[in-house]
């Protein structure tokens, strides 16, 4: 676990275990602490690293020994399923300053190796607070996370900035027409971002405004 100040500690794992026991907390509605350990969704002293890194994202709830799903843990497995891991940029981008400095400078800088990167991402860090740094273990870990995102990808020895997550995982879940995006549906808190395209029946959207309108949605349900 590591943590910057007061920000949120980030368990060494990747992404898709952390979908795994959400997965399992909504099919069940209510688990166990300790059949979560037992069933490898969980694991470290107490609560569990996982149970306690979600429980402070506001995606599950704990009352004694139990593990409850939230509103928000349902919203964003059910977006999860239409565009994938790019749903959690958000909610990581507005929660963990580790991962939301990472994917602004990666932004900036386009392409790093990791060693680049990781000086960079602790050069600014203690800018911000003279004890905040990334050793790294955890910095390999929050590379791993923002691969498994789809923010950044590996190309030999570098890392390459691959463009707003969200608004990319928009643009392909539906068909691209000469540049242009097109779905079939759009629920009601993305609609300021579609026009109904008739009498096609199809809907064109924006990419970049749902990925600003699905942080602002996230963030509505915390």
């Amino acid at each position: 676990m590591f943590h910057v100040q007061r920000s949120i500690p980030f368990p060494p794992i990747r992404l898709d275990r952390l979908v795994k026991y959400l997965q399992a907390v909504v099919q069940r509605g209510s688990i166990s602490l300790e059949e979560l350990k037992e069933e490898g969704l969980d694991f470290g002293k107490g609560r569990g690293d996982i149970t306690r890194f979600l429980e402070r994202l506001g995606l599950v709830t704990v009352s004694g020994k139990n593990v409850a799903p939230t509103k928000l843990a349902y919203e964003v497995l059910s977006i999860y399923r239409s565009i994938g891991p790019a749903v959690f940029h958000p909610l990581f981008n507005s929660a963990l300053p580790q991962y939301r400095l990472f994917a602004e400078l990666i932004e900036r800088m386009r392409t790093a190796t990791p060693e680049e990167l990781h000086g960079a991402l602790n050069k600014r860090l203690s800018e911000i607070t003279p004890s905040g740094w990334i050793n790294n273990v955890a910095f390999k870990s929050l590379l791993a996370i923002a691969m498994d995102i789809g923010v950044v990808k590996k190309e030999g020895r570098y890392v390459v900035y691959l463009g707003d997550p969200v608004a990319r995982a928009f643009a392909s879940n539906g068909s691209v027409i000469g540049g242009v995006a097109y779905v079939e549906d759009v629920p009601e808190w993305l609609r300021e971002c579609s026009k109904q395209q008739r009498p096609l029946g199809i809907t064109q959207l924006d990419p970049e405004c749902a990925s600003r309108v699905l942080e602002r949605h996230i963030s509505s349900l915390k």
